[in-house]
C-alpha cells in the first residue's frame, strides 16, 4: 500500500497552483506549468501583459496546449478513495475513565465519556452527542462564512472606492498646479517666492497623496489577509472530522465574529483641509491678481504660516526637505489642441482651447480608424507626456444627443491614426447622453449608466495610471491601469455637428 508520503506528492505533481485542488482540463503554458483551464483564463484575461503565476515569465493565453496525460491522471486520482491512504490513528479517549468520548459538553466545550455523562458534575450542563454538536457548529460556520464572504465583496468594493478617491485628490492636486501656473505667468518676477511656496505645498501634498494610497492600500489588505485566513480556517474545520472541528471551536467562531472592516478613510480629513486651502488660496490670489496685485505679499505671508503651522514636526522635516533643492519642483504645460493632428471637420478657437464640429463632410474625413469610431471627428492634444503626471478637463457641449470621446492616445507609427491591429494605444471615454464607456482601442470594457458633460483626465506616466473622473462633482469614474513605452498625447473626438469640447485650464 502507497504511504501517505507518497500519496501526499503525488498529489502535489497533479493539483493546480491556482485553486489547490485536484486539476481539471488541464492546460501546459509556454514555460512548462500546468494549470486548470478556467484557473489560468481567469488570471491572464484580467491583465493586458499576462504573466505565468509561478516562474512570472510572459505568457500567450491564446496558446495554452491540453494536458491530456496529466488529465487523465488526474481523473484517476479523483476517482480513488484517498482516505484509505490515510494512517491508522489512536482514538482519543477520557483520561480519567479510559473510555472512548460519545459527547460534548457545551458549558464546559470538553469531550465527555459516559461515565462521564453519567456524573452529576455534568446533570445541569447542556451535553449533546458529538455527532448532533458537529452538525450543530456545521451550521453555525457556514452561517459565518456567508458573513465573512459578504464582508469581504464589501471590503473590496470599499477599497476600490478608496483607491479612485485618493487618484481623484492627486488629480485635483495637479490642476490646482496647472491653475497657478496659469495665471503667475504674467506676473513672475514680482511673485516668485509665492508661486514656488504654493507649487510647494501641491507637491507636499501630492507627496501625502502617494503615501496615502500605500498606506490605504496595506491596511486594506492587511485586513483583506486576516479575513481570508479566518475564511481558509473556517473551511478547513468543515472538512476536518468531527473531534477536530470542535477543538476549540468556539474560539475560532468567536474570532471570526469579532472580525469587522475598519473602513480606514482614504483621504484623511486633514489632507481634504489642506487640498481645500490650498484651493480656496488659489482663487483668492486670481482674484487678487485682478484687484489689488500690491496685496499678495501681506495674503501669502499669512497662508505660507497658517500652513507651515499646521504641519507637525515630521510633516515639517519633510516640508524642508522638498525645499533643499527647488530647482527639482515639478512643472506642468496646460493642454491645447493640435491643430496639425486634427480631423479636417474641426474648427478651432484662437487659443487652442476649443474644437467645434459645424458641419460634418464625409469627403473630407480621411482618418483612419476603427470602425468603432468612424464616424468621430478626432484631434490629438499637446504637449505629449513621456514621464511625470498630466492633468487636464474637458467640457462637451451641443445637443443633448451629442457623443465624445475623452483620453489618452499612444505616440503612433502611423501618425495620428490608429490601426485596428495597433496593440494598447488608446484609452478612453465614449460619452453620450444615455452614458458611457471605458474603451481601449475599439474594445469596450463595460457600460456605465452616468452622462457626464465636464470631465477630467489625469495621467501618472510611471504607474500606467490613467484616471477619469466628474470635473464637476470631483467624483471618479474610472480607472485604467496599464505600462507606457512611448509618449502619450490627450486624445479628443465629436460626432454630432454643432457639438464642441472645450479644455481646461
Amino acid at each position: 500500500m502507497a504511504s501517505l508520503k507518497n500519496v501526499s506528492e503525488l498529489l502535489e505533481d497533479v493539483s493546480c497552483p491556482i485553486c489547490k485542488e485536484i486539476l481539471r482540463d488541464p492546460v501546459i503554458t509556454d514555460c512548462g506549468h500546468n494549470f486548470c483551464r478556467q484557473c489560468i483564463n481567469q488570471k491572464t484575461t484580467a491583465t493586458e501583459n499576462p504573466q505565468c503565476p509561478l516562474c512570472k515569465l510572459p505568457v500567450d493565453k491564446n496558446a495554452f496546449r491540453p494536458n491530456m496525460l496529466l488529465g487523465n491522471i488526474a481523473e484517476k486520482i479523483q476517482a480513488m478513495d484517498l482516505a484509505e491512504f490515510q494512517p491508522e490513528e489512536k482514538e482519543p479517549r477520557c483520561q480519567k475513565h479510559k473510555e472512548k468520548f460519545h459527547y460534548f459538553c457545551e458549558n464546559d466545550n470538553k469531550f465527555l465519556c459516559r461515565e462521564c455523562h453519567d456524573s452529576k458534575d455534568y446533570k445541569t450542563h447542556e451535553v449533546t452527542s458529538i455527532h448532533e454538536a458537529a452538525q450543530n457548529y456545521k451550521v453555525q460556520i457556514e452561517t459565518q462564512l456567508q458573513i465573512l464572504g459578504q464582508k469581504d465583496e464589501e471590503i473590496i468594493k470599499k477599497k476600490k472606492e478608496g483607491e479612485g478617491a485618493i487618484q481623484v485628490f492627486r488629480a485635483q492636486v495637479h490642476l490646482e498646479r496647472l491653475k497657478i501656473l496659469e495665471e503667475f505667468k504674467h506676473v513672475r518676477q514680482r511673485l516668485e517666492e509665492e508661486e514656488r511656496f504654493l507649487l510647494s505645498r501641491l507637491s507636499w501634498l501630492e507627496q501625502q497623496g502617494v503615501k496615502q494610497i500605500e498606506e490605504y492600500v496595506t491596511v486594506t489588505e492587511g485586513q483583506l489577509t486576516t479575513l481570508r485566513d479566518l475564511i481558509r480556517s473556517l473551511k478547513n474545520r468543515l472538512q476536518a472530522p468531527s473531534m477536530e472541528l470542535l477543538e476549540d471551536i468556539k474560539n475560532t467562531l468567536g474570532r471570526s465574529r469579532e472580525f469587522e472592516f475598519s473602513n480606514p478613510i482614504p483621504v484623511p480629513t486633514n489632507l481634504k483641509k489642506k487640498i481645500n486651502e490650498a484651493k480656496a488660496r488659489h482663487e483668492s490670489i486670481i482674484e487678487s491678481l485682478k484687484k489689488l496685485t500690491d496685496n499678495l505679499n501681506t495674503e501669502g505671508k499669512e497662508d505660507k504660516s497658517t500652513f507651515l503651522n499646521s504641519l507637525d514636526e515630521k510633516d515639517m522635516e519633510n516640508w524642508y526637505l522638498l525645499q533643499k533643492n527647488n530647482s527639482d519642483l515639478p512643472t506642468s504645460v496646460p493642454t491645447t489642441l493640435d491643430m496639425a493632428s486634427a480631423d479636417p471637420n474641426l474648427t478651432f478657437s484662437q487659443d487652442l482651447k476649443k474644437a467645434s464640429l459645424y458641419v460634418i463632410d464625409g469627403t473630407l474625413n480621411r482618418q483612419a480608424k476603427p470602425p468603432q469610431f468612424e464616424k468621430f471627428h478626432c484631434v490629438r492634444g499637446s504637449p505629449g507626456l513621456s514621464s511625470g503626471h498630466g492633468v487636464w478637463e474637458v467640457e462637451i457641449q451641443g445637443p443633448s444627443d451629442q457623443d465624445g470621446i475623452v483620453g489618452v492616445v499612444t505616440e503612433l507609427s502611423q501618425g495620428f491614426q490608429i490601426p485596428n491591429s495597433e496593440p494598447n494605444c488608446l484609452w478612453a471615454l465614449q460619452i453620450s447622453s444615455s452614458g458611457c464607456q471605458p474603451i481601449t482601442n475599439c474594445s469596450i470594457r463595460e457600460n456605465l449608466p452616468f452622462s457626464y458633460r465636464k470631465v477630467g483626465i489625469y495621467v501618472d506616466y510611471e504607474h500606467g495610471d490613467i484616471v477619469f473622473y466628474d470635473a464637476i462633482t470631483k467624483k471618479h469614474i474610472y480607472t485604467f491601469q496599464t505600462s507606457f513605452d512611448r509618449q502619450v498625447f490627450p486624445y479628443f473626438g465629436l460626432k454630432t455637428a454643432r457639438s464642441s469640447i472645450t479644455l481646461s485650464p
